[in-house]
């Protein structure tokens, strides 16, 4: 998975054939889950904030089918829309 070189990998889980990271980038201390599945080959990002970041990273795929994200398929709207779910 292609990443920003602004963001720093704080955390890395991998099992089976799932690979996921949480990332932190320092200039607006924006923090976001990513998720590889290489059998799959499939890939998503979600935001996160501090108060539930380590719960998205432990269950992304729970918080993916919650914001309504098609798993693989990453849009700018996605992204947002993922944002003000995990919010509220």
């Amino acid at each position: 998975m292609q990443r920003s070189a602004t963001y720093t990998e704080l955390a890395e889980r991998t099992g089976d054939s799932v690979a996921v990271s949480l990332l932190w980038r320092r200039e607006d201390n924006r923090l976001k889950v990513a998720v590889t599945d290489t059998t799959a080959g499939t890939e998503f990002e979600l935001d996160a904030h501090p108060e539930n970041a380590l719960d998205v990273f432990y269950h992304p795929f729970a918080y993916a089918a919650f914001c309504g994200l098609d798993y693989g398929v990453e849009t700018a709207g996605a992204s947002r829309a993922s944002t003000e779910a995990l919010a509220a």
